[in-house]
């Protein structure tokens, strides 16, 4: 950032020494508050590929006289101005190609920034909004002859032939160069042609072999100077400029930003020495491309721009809409032209014009007769018809057609020459079709017809405009056909029925037999349309078992035809079975998958094929987890409790819930009480039960605590130890709560068994407590005391009088 600093300082530095013409003596007497922000702007600009470095031009500056504190208030100019695209080398000044705003620091306005009402845009205005039209002075052409030349010009000077030399003199504010070995010559104020004689006759005096034509002379302009234009009025950035003395009006108006929401597009004066030498009239430009009034400017010029006189307003059918601005004495024919002409879809009948009168406004009907004498006023809005939208001489045909769409009447005047053309489909439904037709008064009406009779010459019907055909499909007449097919299918779903459809047919459409499928038992299931019948009537559908050929043989006699809407259900084979996988996890030495050998394998067979327990396994504690159907009864009150349990454990402490059994299953599985200690001490005992598919088998390590939940003062783990009992945990966990309910206590088991606490007279017989188990203490449910069914019932049979009296008091009126 100080790098880029510093190299904005060098270049402005720079660019006030060119400026002020200092290339070899002169002391440089620069007050820096006199600078303008758009002077600063356009030095740094033009001193940008200046080549020398930051330390040589700030000690090049101090020489020629620039003190410490002026370069002191350089740097807070510059801190304070957004230039920070010069710091990186950007060449943006009036001598490079680019966005010519950019030059001066002007912030291009938005398209937006400009007067439209609703939809309607000034007509010129984004002329000063696009950024490939600058109008920025060309520079890379021969100097004009009538150029003057002024202070700050630099002169080209190129001998050769018998004498070589070569000269760049700047015009100095006494308005001379200074030629070596000559005096000075005046040359400010002259054209560049006059110029270029008074420096050829100089010279010559010198160089006497110029006479002779032995030695050549070739004069050009180099560095142009700047010139400050002042623009006034109605203009969207009015102020001072500083800008190359190539440029001319459209550049100071571009620059500033163009007229503001008043200004004219078509009367812009420029002033000089006081007096108007030109009118600038932009829509010279925009319509004729002529440029002969944009005039070049001069030092101190002065553009005016003043306020429009009129305004029109031109919409609907023309082909730019817009709000234009008229001279007095403009007609609507000359608006018209100007917005580029009324484009097909407009009537060009006449035009409705509204003008505001004196009081109130008024509609004029313009008829196209008199668009070249009616004069437009301030204020008119001129509005040009659409053509209608309905046709003189259209009918219409859709439907079962090979050429649908819209036709002449003109040229298809009867119906069967309209069939002819449009062409009938084989699939059309001939016997009706239909016509939509207007009457006088455009309402509409329908008549049918025999599309066949058409055809063979047997009726006709002279068509109107707006005749619409429609023929029908006999595709669109039919219910959709389909038949569907499932069971032990790849592809099982509903296949649209084409006649002559076989079983065999449609088990390829739908991707052939699962390996499971026999082949025999395929049933169909047929609609009973014989309902009529009193054999029929009670019947759903007709079945059918039929077998197919698995391989799909033609000329197979177990081929059966197919109707529409039937059902074909592929049985599975009853003796295939696939693979059944459960799964075993924790303390054993193979956890995994396993697949089951049979139906009867139990918690031992898949105990033994695992590898058996490792020394840490707790075998009382395994849990065997079964799918189970969600919406069965048994499920939903399984749920039910344990939902239960876990409201009343979070009443207690939110923060204790995660037990084994309330967090270590999804819905979709159920715990199994096992006691897998017994079934290993006795194998395929009733403790020993069958696996199941996806049945899922944990044995977990040996543990050494026991957790409370619910309604203890500090639920916790409590160590393991024998002798451990309920209450000893309760205890050590602080005690039960004053609202807790001691008698509906229970504790769940590592495996999943539940035991509840059992009461009988004034005594309660605690569960046991093993190694993990969980002690769950509920809160005690808070009953109604009877001074409170009192009060409600109190409460109840005042409202009810209440009730009574006021059902009395209303019927009384």
């Amino acid at each position: 950032m100080k790098c880029n600093f510093f190299k904005l300082l060098a270049i402005a530095l720079l660019a006030i020494m060119v400026q002020n013409g200092i290339a070899q003596s002169q002391q440089l007497p620069v007050n820096i508050d006199q600078l303008s922000d758009e002077q600063l702007m356009q030095y740094i600009g033009m001193a940008n590929g200046s080549g020398m470095s930051e330390a040589d031009i700030e000690a090049k500056a101090k020489q020629k006289g620039l003190s410490d504190d002026q370069i002191q208030k350089l740097k807070q100019r510059i801190q304070r101005l957004n230039v920070s695209n010069y710091a990186a080398g950007s060449k943006n000044n009036l001598s490079d190609s680019g966005d010519f705003r950019k030059s001066v620091a002007i912030k291009k306005p938005s398209s937006n920034d400009y007067y439209s009402s609703g939809e309607l845009r000034i007509f010129g205005s984004d002329l000063f909004t696009k950024d490939n039209l600058t109008f920025e002075p060309n520079l890379q052409i021969p100097t004009p002859r009538n150029y003057l030349i002024g202070t700050g010009d630099q002169i080209n000077i190129d001998l050769y032939g018998y004498s070589d030399a070569n000269f760049k003199l700047k015009v100095s504010t006494e308005g001379t160069i200074r030629i070596p070995n000559s005096g000075p010559v005046k040359i400010a104020g002259l054209s560049f042609e006059d110029a270029q004689q008074k420096i050829k006759s100089q010279l010559a005096k010198i160089y006497p072999q110029i006479a002779s034509g032995k030695t050549a002379v070739q004069i050009s302009l180099g560095q142009i100077r700047s010139i400050r234009v002042t623009l006034v009025g109605e203009i969207r950035q009015p102020g001072t400029y500083t800008l190359s003395s190539l440029a001319t009006i459209a550049n100071a108006l571009y620059v500033s930003g163009g007229p503001n929401r008043i200004g004219s597009y078509r009367n812009i004066e420029l002033v000089r020495n006081g007096k108007i030498v030109s009118t600038f009239d932009l829509y010279d430009f925009l319509m004729k491309g002529d440029l002969t009034k944009n005039t070049r400017l001069e030092d101190e010029d002065i553009i005016r721009v003043s306020p429009y006189e009129e305004r029109v307003y031109l919409n609907g059918a023309i082909k730019r809409k817009a709000i234009y601005e008229a001279k007095k004495g403009e007609t609507l024919q000359q608006l018209l032209t100007i917005g580029g002409g009324i484009n097909e879809l407009g009537y060009k009948d006449f035009v409705r014009v509204v003008r505001i009168g004196k009081n109130q406004k008024e509609i004029i009907t313009v008829s196209a007769d008199q668009f070249n004498r009616f004069l437009l006023q301030s204020g008119d809005s001129c509005y040009i018809d659409y053509v209608s939208n309905r046709f003189k001489n259209r009918v219409m045909i859709e439907g079962a057609v090979f050429h649908p769409g819209a036709y002449s009447a003109d040229n298809y005047p009867t119906l069967k020459d309209l069939l002819a053309i449009a062409g009938i489909t084989e699939e059309a439904y001939q016997t009706r079709a239909i016509l939509s037709r207007r009457s006088d008064n455009y309402i509409p009406q329908m008549m049918d017809f025999n599309v066949a009779d058409i055809l063979q010459g047997k009726n006709n019907i002279t068509l109107q405009k707006e005749d619409a055909v429609r023929i029908f499909s006999i595709f669109e007449l039919k219910q959709n056909n389909i038949v569907n097919i499932n069971g032990e299918i790849n592809k099982p779903g509903d296949y649209s029925f084409i006649e002559g459809m076989g079983v065999n047919d449609l088990v390829l459409l739908a991707g052939g037999l699962k390996e499971s499928a026999p082949g025999s038992k395929i049933e169909i299931a047929r609609r009973n349309k014989d309902t009529g019948s009193a054999k029929q009537k009670d019947n759903y559908a007709i079945i059918q078992v039929v077998d197919i050929d698995k391989n799909f043989d033609k000329n197979s006699s177990k081929e059966f035809k197919l109707e529409p809407f039937d059902i074909v259900s592929v049985r599975k084979n009853p003796n295939y079975k696939e693979q059944i996988k459960v799964k075993i996890e924790g303390e054993v030495m193979y956890p995994g998958e396993y697949t089951l050998e049979n139906k009867s394998e139990t918690l031992t067979d898949l105990i033994k094929r695992a590898g058996g327990f490792k020394p840490t396994a707790y075998v009382d504690g395994a849990m065997l987890l079964r799918n189970t159907f969600t919406d069965s009864l048994d499920a939903v009150l399984i749920d039910d409790k344990i939902q239960s349990a876990k409201n009343q454990t979070l009443k207690a402490d939110s923060a204790s819930v995660n037990g084994i059994l309330l967090n270590s299953i999804t819905k979709s599985q159920k715990i199994v009480g096992i006691r897998l200690g017994k079934a290993i001490e006795k194998p395929y005992s009733l403790n020993d039960i069958s696996l199941l598919e996806g049945d899922i088998l944990r044995i977990p390590v040996v543990p050494t605590t026991v957790q409370t939940f619910g309604a203890v003062y500090v639920p916790k783990k409590v160590v393991y130890r024998q002798g451990l009992g309920f209450k000893n945990v309760v205890n050590e966990s602080g005690g039960f709560l004053n609202t807790a309910s001691t008698k509906k206590s229970y504790v769940i088991y590592p495996n999943g068994e539940i035991s509840s606490t059992k009461s009988f007279l004034w005594f309660r017989h605690y569960p046991k407590i093993t190694p993990g188990a969980e002690v769950y203490v509920p809160l005690r449910v808070k009953r109604t005391t009877t001074q409170e069914v009192v009060a409600i019932g109190s409460a109840a049979a005042s409202i009810a009088a209440v009730t009574v009296s006021l059902i009395y008091l209303i019927r009384s009126f």
